[in-house]
């Protein structure tokens, strides 16, 4: 048996024209990692809708090479995209290689295709994907038998794998990001989103020496420094930045962290302030959504605006240095443009936050797994939402998008605003890029440039990184094709 797993990291151009995010996960790390602890011959290629599809193909069937169990794998966010273009690549292997098996894992996977597809992994794999090397029962496991279809219940995926078995050409270089995670599951239950381990009330941390021994051989071994938490919280509760504190304290380098947090928590301990600038985190996403009060009520967030503002001005005030970026959802029921505008003039004049930016409201309908759909998606006139038709149908994945309105406004108006507020966010503030684009900017240019510095080097990025992805493609395609 041979095993290959394709990933595809940002290949489209973010809003500020940056062509990739040069972050890697370590899920799929795990995932090729577990086949090669098991003694499988196995590998994962990056980037894959970059490489020249002749190239990728040639590729692919030499690495499999007429072995017997050959098994081409797509994980990550899957796309109408993807999923087209991925099942063009395999009916272009299996004319070669009719024996290729087909094994999709990922969020958001088509669980609906049958002709194609052997056997499907919904949401967190890493383990499932262990015992089906193993060959144990999955009874217990089964959603669909055409074909496989498997899924995690959230009981069982708190194992953690032990770090990832890694080779060189598993990564690019040292100005990549690595996406890890203190903990698996979130404690809140957000009326707009769709996390399927949401409303958990215990976070599962990840083993001290696991989370150490993926950041020290990312270091080690390519001279990576830069880190992003995946945790949809990482300040939930305080032994998640305090299990990150520790770890930190046990490296000979100094990581750089990025992180998704909660400003109504912080708000409400405010001695989390401490405990993140510690764990070295110096960029953080702050999902606000709004400041007014009748909305943060109504979608699960609290806060009230003063509160928020004061501790935004706070923050600052202790860690002056830190990447602050701040998203709103536009559409949300309760809201209004004045306290849009009246909140967001707030933020431009003090300077509160690094960067902003903000996103229409979309009400999905998922067909083949209802499990990923918001509260609001599952029932959205209790929010105060009338469906007016469908916006846009991704029959591949299973799910559509709604137009809607509610009490003041449509989600074509709500476009509009998120445009107009965006462009005034991104020309009063100090940063046009999001806390992820930032990360990736400056691992790029290594020592860390003022915040507002790096607005015009998206050129010089793209060129890196196009250098780096040409690199890698090159050396990848090599090492597949045994020369």
């Amino acid at each position: 048996m041979k095993f290959v797993l394709l990933t595809d990291l940002g290949k489209k151009p973010t809003r500020n024209g940056l062509l990739f995010n040069n972050s890697r996960s370590s899920g799929s790390l795990h995932i090729v990692s577990e086949a090669r602890a098991f003694g499988v011959e196995a590998t994962g290629i990056d980037y894959w809708r970059s490489w020249p599809y002749e190239l990728i193909l040639e590729s692919i069937v030499t690495y499999f090479n007429d072995d017997p169990e050959p098994w081409l794998a797509l994980s990550g966010s899957i796309d109408g995209s993807s999923t087209g273009q991925f099942k063009k690549l395999v009916s272009d292997v299996k004319k070669q290689l009719p024996q290729l098996k087909v094994m999709l894992g990922g969020y958001r996977v088509p669980v609906g295709e049958k002709d194609w597809v052997d056997i499907s992994f919904i949401g967190r794999s890493t383990n499932l994907f262990r015992k089906w090397l193993n060959k144990e029962p999955l009874d217990q496991y089964i959603l669909s038998t055409e074909p496989l279809t498997l899924k995690n219940p959230y009981g069982a995926i708190l194992e953690e794998p032990v770090s990832p078995i890694v080779v060189p050409e598993d990564f690019i270089s040292s100005k990549e990001i690595i996406v890890v995670e203190t903990a698996l599951g979130c404690k809140f239950d957000c009326s707009f989103c769709g996390y399927d381990f949401r409303n958990t009330k215990k976070p599962h941390l990840v083993d001290e020496e696991v989370l150490y021994n993926s950041l020290k051989t990312a270091h080690d071994m390519f001279g990576v420094t830069h880190f992003f938490f995946a945790d949809d919280t990482i300040n939930e509760v305080d032994v998640k930045i305090e299990l990150i504190g520790r770890v930190v304290e046990q490296l000979d380098f100094k990581p750089s962290f990025g992180a998704f947090a909660r400003l109504d928590v912080l708000g409400a301990k405010t001695h989390q302030i401490d405990l993140i600038q510690k764990a070295g985190i110096e960029t953080l996403f702050f999902g606000i959504e709004s400041f007014n009060p009748n909305v943060t009520k109504l979608i699960r967030k609290g806060g009230k605006p003063d509160k928020l503002m004061d501790t935004l001005r706070l923050f600052k005030k202790e860690l002056p240095n830190a990447f602050t970026y701040a998203n709103f959802i536009m559409g949300l029921t309760g809201d209004s443009e004045e306290s849009i505008w009246k909140h967001g003039k707030m933020l431009v004049d003090e300077q509160l936050v690094t960067s902003a930016g903000c996103n229409a409201l979309r009400l999905y309908e998922n067909l083949e797994n209802p499990d990923v759909e918001s509260n609001i998606d599952k029932d959205p006139g209790k929010f105060g939402y009338e469906l007016t038709g469908q916006d846009k149908e991704w029959p591949e994945l299973g799910y559509t998008s709604k137009t809607w309105k509610n009490d003041w406004i449509d989600v074509h108006k709500a476009e509009e605003l998120s445009k107009e507020h965006d462009k005034f966010l991104g020309e009063g503030l100090e940063s046009v890029f999001t806390s992820h684009e930032i990360s990736g900017l400056s691992a790029m240019f290594g020592d860390r440039l003022p915040w507002g510095n790096y607005n015009t080097l998206v050129p010089m990025a793209n060129r890196g990184q196009t250098i780096m992805l040409n690199k890698y493609i090159k050396n990848n395609s090599m090492l597949l094709k045994g020369k």
